[in-house]
C-alpha cells in the first residue's frame, strides 16, 4: 500500500517551515502547501469525487495544479492535465476517452462537454480535510496524454509505483538536491513537468514556478532568487544564448531534453552557463519518464549521446528481424523497469502494441557504442524512404545546425512524384544571420551523401513547436504536402 501523496507529508515533516513553491510573488512553505492541498481535499470531497474518478485540468502552471495533483491521489482520484494550447474539440476527445468527473480551468471554456467546469477563481477553499487513502500499487495517479504530433493522443497511465520509482533516478542520475533552487517553466501538463515537481518536494528543494516559458522573465527569474538548475529543451538554451550577453551566476546545473544542439550553438549557450554542470536526457511519459542520461562526466568528449540508461531502467535495442543489435547497429530502443506504466487508457489495441512482456517499445532509433552509449537515431516514422534509401531525418538536422548561419532545423519527408519521398528541410536563420538554400546545400552535399542532402531547404521565421519544446514536424508535412506535385518527371 502506497499514495505518493505521501512524499508531501515525509517532506513537511523534515522542512515544514522551508520555502518549497514561489510563483507571481506568492511564497509558500512545505506547511503551506500542504495546508492547501488539504483544503483541495476537502472540496473535492464535498462535490462527491471519489477513489477512481478523474480529475482534469486545464491551465497554464499555476500552484494549483500541483496542489490538486496532491488532492486527488490523497482521496484515490486520477489526476488528469490537459495541454492549456487544446482547443475545444481536441478537448472533447480527451475527456471522451476518459469522462473526467470535474474540470477546473483558468479559461473560459465554453461549457460544451458534458461535464462540470469549475474556474480556480471561483473555487471555494475555506475548509480543510486531512483524509488520506492507502491505494494500491498499480493504482493510477495520473493520466496523461501523450503530446499527439503525430497522431491522436493516447492516455498513458502512470502509477502510484512508477512515481515512487522515478524518484530513485532523480537523486542518484540527475543529482537533484535539497540545496537546489530549480526553475520550473516546463508546462505541469507534461511528465516532464510533474516529474520535476516530485522530485524536487521529495529532496526538499525550492522551486520557482512560471506559468509559460518567457526567456526575458526566466532571465529575471534566475537571477532573483539565484536558481541553481534549469531543465529545458534546446530552444529555450538557444533563445536564451540570443538573448543575452551577461552569464548567469548562480546556475549550476543544466539538463537539455528533447533535441539536439550542435557544437557550434553549444558554445554559445556554455558562455552565459560558465561552469555548468551539463547532462542530455532522453525519456518519455510511458516510463514516467525514465530512459537515459549523459552525465557531465562524459559530456564534454560525447555531447551527442544520450547517454547510460537509468538506474531503474532495463534498456535494449532490438532490430527488425527480432534480434538485438549489435554496437553500432540501429534497432528501437525498448525499455524496461518499475516505471513503465501500466498502458493507455481504454486502449487495448494501442497497449497490446507498444507493452509487450513488460517491455516498452518507444518507436525510437537508437545505436550504441561499444561502451555501451547511446546515440538517438530518429523517430521510426521519420526515417525517411527516397530513392530506394533510407535517411535518418535527425542525422541531416545535425548537419544543419553546424552551420553559422541556420538556428534551428527540421528535416521531414514530403511526398514525391519521381523521389516517392524527399529529404526536405526547413531551418530558422539565428540572430541576425542571413540564408542562403545553394550555400547550405552546397555545405551539406561536402559533409553527407548526396540521397541525404535535402531536394528544398524552406526559410521560416519560426518552426512549430508544441509547449515542451518539441518541433511539430506533423504540421509541416502537412502544410507543405503539396511542394513536389509540379515536379513530375524532375530529379
Amino acid at each position: 500500500m502506497l499514495n505518493i501523496s505521501g512524499v508531501l507529508d515525509r517532506s513537511v515533516e523534515k522542512w515544514p517551515n522551508k520555502n518549497f513553491l514561489l510563483f507571481n510573488g506568492e511564497t509558500f512553505t512545505f506547511l503551506d502547501f500542504r495546508k492547501r492541498v488539504l483544503m483541495w481535499v476537502s472540496y473535492l470531497r464535498k462535490n462527491h469525487i471519489m477513489e477512481g474518478d478523474v480529475i482534469a485540468v486545464f491551465s497554464k502552471n499555476r500552484p494549483e495544479i500541483a496542489e490538486l495533483w496532491m488532492a486527488a491521489n490523497r482521496i484515490g482520484a486520477i489526476f488528469s492535465p490537459y495541454n492549456f494550447n487544446l482547443k475545444n474539440e481536441e478537448i472533447r476527445i480527451l475527456t471522451d476517452n476518459s469522462s473526467p468527473s470535474i474540470l477546473f480551468t483558468d479559461s473560459d471554456l465554453v461549457n460544451e462537454l458534458g461535464m462540470k467546469i469549475v474556474k480556480f477563481d471561483d473555487v471555494d477553499l475555506s475548509n480543510s480535510d486531512d483524509y488520506f487513502i492507502e491505494t494500491e500499487p498499480d493504482a493510477v495517479s495520473t493520466l496523461l496524454y501523450t503530446s499527439g504530433t503525430e497522431s491522436t493522443p493516447k492516455g498513458v497511465m502512470n502509477t502510484h509505483l512508477n512515481w515512487y520509482s522515478a524518484l530513485i533516478s532523480s537523486i542518484h542520475d540527475l543529482e537533484w538536491t535539497h540545496d537546489d533552487v530549480f526553475l520550473l517553466s516546463i508546462p505541469l501538463y507534461h511528465v516532464a513537468g510533474l516529474y520535476t515537481f516530485l522530485g524536487f518536494m521529495n529532496v526538499g528543494g525550492t522551486i520557482v514556478l512560471e506559468a509559460i516559458p518567457n526567456p526575458s522573465e526566466i532571465i529575471s527569474l534566475i537571477n532573483d532568487k539565484n536558481v541553481t538548475y534549469l531543465i529545458f529543451p534546446p530552444t529555450l538554451f538557444i533563445g536564451l544564448s540570443q538573448f543575452i550577453r551577461e552569464p548567469f551566476k548562480s546556475v549550476e546545473k543544466c539538463i537539455s531534453f528533447g533535441a539536439f544542439i550542435s557544437e557550434t550553438q553549444f558554445d554559445s549557450v556554455s558562455r552565459i552557463f560558465p561552469g555548468v554542470k551539463w547532462r542530455n536526457y532522453y525519456g518519455m511519459t510511458e516510463t514516467t519518464p525514465m530512459g537515459t542520461t549523459l552525465q557531465p562526466e562524459h559530456f564534454e568528449k560525447r555531447k551527442e549521446s544520450i547517454g547510460l540508461p537509468h538506474i531503474n531502467i532495463s534498456l535494449k535495442l532490438m532490430k527488425d528481424d527480432g534480434n538485438e543489435a549489435k554496437p553500432g547497429e540501429i534497432g528501437e530502443i525498448m525499455m524496461k523497469g518499475p516505471t513503465v506504466s501500466k498502458g493507455y487508457f481504454g486502449d487495448e489495441k494501442r497497449t497490446s502494441a507498444s507493452f509487450v512482456n513488460g517491455w516498452v517499445k518507444t518507436g525510437d532509433l537508437a545505436r550504441k557504442d561499444d561502451e555501451g552509449f547511446l546515440y538517438f537515431v530518429d523517430r521510426k516514422k521519420d526515417i525517411i524512404r527516397t530513392g530506394g534509401e533510407n535517411v535518418p531525418s535527425v542525422e541531416v538536422e545535425r548537419e544543419l545546425l553546424t552551420h553559422r548561419s541556420i538556428g534551428e532545423a527540421a528535416v521531414v519527408a514530403i511526398m514525391h512524384p519521381h523521389w516517392i519521398e524527399a529529404v526536405t528541410a526547413f531551418v530558422t536563420p539565428r540572430k541576425d544571420q542571413l540564408i542562403d538554400e545553394r550555400d547550405i546545400i552546397d555545405y551539406l552535399k561536402s559533409r553527407i551523401a548526396s540521397y541525404k542532402v535535402p531536394k528544398r531547404v524552406i526559410f521560416l521565421q519560426s518552426l512549430p513547436h508544441n509547449a515542451s519544446g518539441k518541433i511539430l514536424k506533423k504540421e509541416l508535412r502537412e502544410q507543405y504536402k503539396n511542394l513536389y506535385m509540379d515536379e513530375k518527371g524532375k530529379d
